[in-house]
């Protein structure tokens, strides 16, 4: 955990005031709420920055006087992963010393701007050797929306505004390298039409930023707002899992989700849906799975298809992981779905229509 984090968690915001960010340390980063009424937001705080919400991971760009570093959202250190973008930052950050906030996307080949699916970052970001390679296969670009740290000086205080001017002043933007796209509003219209101009580029959907919002590191705040295409959730059957480690190592965890083949009837693996579960979820879904092993390689078990959950997602997307071809993105338990057998979740019929609907 960062050291902004941990004062946050131990000492609240008293702890914080009394911390200082330091360029090479990880900081949590802020995060943002879902909302579905971009009328009521703005209806609330009027004159909003709505800004294009980009298909890759949360980066930021700690650089200081003899050393600079990359971060993701999870506090990894992926420098080593991203050569292009330490030298791009080295080039076209003007300033000492500061921590910069962006998004990494992974783009098309053929110099393109179109984005490629999540799992192709991924792929860099997990990358630990041939980075040269990988590097030339999956090109990428940053694109960034905001600073926390300059000269010395944490911004973490002063509005979005007043950063974002900071961060436009900061660098040189150049075509991997960049400002987030975005624009200062308070007409739904032009908040729609954003919107629209984003997904039709492949891009998630748009972000609502108050202006003279404060940045508050680990915090998930009320003044930013993530505007995304609204999925279905799936009753999915749980296919496998794996045993925990340290305090959850009694636990199943991990669980390979699938969906139904309506030809054959074979079950069609789809993601794994590994955070987000309290302890007491966790052993209610041990208790129910582990009558159902069927087999055992190291810590991955197989289990009998009977356990079928709701389950929510971000996305779904092309993967070669998966024997159905998609990967779910980010899913979380809603519930479990006792009343339904395996006959009854869903099939990949109904992804396609999902993604063809979207």
């Amino acid at each position: 955990m960062g050291e902004v984090a941990l004062t946050a968690k131990r000492s609240g915001g008293a702890g914080l005031k009394a911390l200082s960010i330091e360029p090479g340390r990880p900081v949590r980063v802020m995060l943002s709420q879902k909302t579905d009424s971009v009328s009521e937001i703005l209806s609330k705080f009027g004159r909003m920055q709505v800004e294009t919400k980009y298909d890759g991971a949360r980066i930021q760009v700690h650089k200081w006087e003899g050393g600079l570093k990359l971060f993701t959202r999870r506090l990894e250190d992926v420098t080593k992963q991203f050569p292009e973008v330490v030298e791009w930052s080295k080039e076209n950050v003007k300033a000492s010393s500061t921590v910069i906030e962006g998004e990494i996307v992974a783009l098309e080949d053929g110099g393109g701007r179109r984005p490629r699916p999540f799992q192709d970052l991924s792929r860099r970001i997990k990358r630990k050797y041939e980075i040269e390679k990988v590097r030339q296969e999956i090109p990428v670009e940053v694109n960034f929306f905001d600073l926390i740290y300059l000269d010395g000086v944490m911004k973490t205080g002063e509005s979005f505004e007043a950063r974002r001017r900071l961060l436009e002043e900061s660098f040189t933007p150049t075509d991997s390298f960049r400002l987030a796209h975005s624009k200062v509003t308070d007409d739904e219209r032009v908040v729609e039409e954003f919107y629209q101009d984003s997904l039709s580029l492949g891009h998630e959907g748009v972000m609502l930023k108050v202006l003279d919002a404060p940045y508050k590191p680990g915090s998930r705040v009320g003044y930013m707002y993530k505007v995304k295409p609204v999925l279905e959730n799936l009753d999915l059957v749980v296919s496998g899992a794996t045993w925990g480690e340290g305090r959850r190592a009694s636990f199943l965890g991990s669980y390979l989700l699938s969906v139904r083949d309506d030809e054959s009837g074979d079950l069609l693996e789809i993601g794994r849906m590994a955070t987000g579960f309290s302890d007491k979820q966790l052993k209610r879904m041990t208790d129910k799975l582990k009558p159902l092993i069927t087999e055992t390689e190291g810590n991955e078990v197989r289990v009998k298809p009977e356990v079928v959950v709701e389950v929510a997602y971000e996305e779904i997307q092309k993967s070669p992981t998966y024997s159905s071809g998609f990967a779910l993105r980010f899913p979380r338990l809603v519930r479990f779905r006792e009343d339904k057998g395996v006959d009854d979740a869903d099939s990949i019929n109904r992804v396609n229509k999902i993604i063809e609907s979207n």
